[in-house]
């Protein structure tokens, strides 16, 4: 199953996908073609328990902390150019 999100947008993967037991986030992006600064994007993840809170700073993945504490979530890296 793939999805486009647009700025702001969301989707339920509980609804979407019921019986899903993994995920792989990648972000793309076109190269800036007019004059400006370049921008990168940036992807996180927040483990939340069933009251909707994160956990802990290190439920908190992203790319100065990359994986969670029981390893069901990695961040890979980052990707400057945005190509796949």
């Amino acid at each position: 199953m793939g999805v486009s999100l647009a700025k702001g947008g969301n989707v339920s993967l509980s609804k979407e996908a019921p019986g899903l037991t993994a995920v792989l986030v990648g972000l793309g992006w076109d190269v800036r073609t007019t004059t400006g600064t370049d921008y990168d994007l940036d992807a996180s993840a927040l483990l939340l328990d069933t009251s909707g809170k994160v956990l802990s700073d290190r439920h908190f993945v992203f790319y100065n902390n990359l994986t969670s504490p029981d390893g069901s979530v990695e961040h890979t890296g980052d990707n400057l150019t945005g190509e796949g």
